[in-house]
């Protein structure tokens, strides 16, 4: 992903304390559920230590705040609604729980304001629905491997599809309505020259 997206892969400052955070979780605080989180937002650390992921941070201003303020409030209302259908569940840290999604989505809209193009990482379903009606452009790690797979990669749709469901089986999971159906999802289909499906992810780039 850094050779594909290079210096305009950016995070925010709540993301990457949330990296952090996991990255550097005590050891007896590890267990056979979060170990892999763990382990892979170390190696997502380690790129921000080298610079290869930037961190931007997100400008102090009344109008950013208010617009924060209401992208939190649809992020929490859609997971009460969730909670409400599926039930209640625990949380380690409901206070900065969509700290990192509300971010990004602000960061995003004042990108898009700027009239520059943006497009918005994340496997929660509701922080897309939330970022859809800001008008910001979202995509899934499904979406990114695919792209892996049309820049060339030696990875064969089987094995990116394989890759897509050990990443997300235990940790970034992908609601069922967006996830993959299968291998079919990571071909390629460019054409003489055109594809419809990388034309339209590079445009949202």
């Amino acid at each position: 992903m850094i050779r594909l997206y290079g210096t305009s892969l950016v995070v925010t400052e709540a993301v990457s304390r949330e990296i952090y955070s996991k990255a550097n979780k005590p050891e007896r605080l590890r267990t056979p559920e979060n170990r892999i989180m763990c382990l892979s937002a170390r190696k997502v650390a380690d790129k921000l230590d080298a610079g290869d992921i930037r961190v931007l941070p997100l400008v102090e201003s009344p109008s950013v705040r208010d617009k924060h303020d209401i992208v939190m409030q649809q992020l929490r209302d859609l997971d009460a609604s969730r909670r409400a259908t599926h039930g209640s569940v625990d949380d380690e840290d409901y206070a900065h729980k969509h700290a990192g999604e509300a971010d990004s989505i602000v960061a995003a809209i004042r990108t898009i304001a700027l009239n520059k193009t943006t497009v918005f990482l994340t496997n929660d379903g509701g922080a897309s629905l939330v970022a859809q009606r800001h008008g910001v452009a979202s995509r899934h790690v499904g979406h990114l491997l695919a792209e892996l797979g049309c820049a060339g990669s030696s990875l064969t749709p089987e094995e990116l599809y394989e890759q897509f469901t050990q990443m997300t089986g235990h940790f970034a999971t992908v609601p069922n309505t967006a996830r993959p159906p299968g291998p079919d999802f990571f071909i390629c289909s460019r054409a003489d020259g055109a594809c419809e499906a990388c034309d339209a992810r590079t445009q949202a780039q």
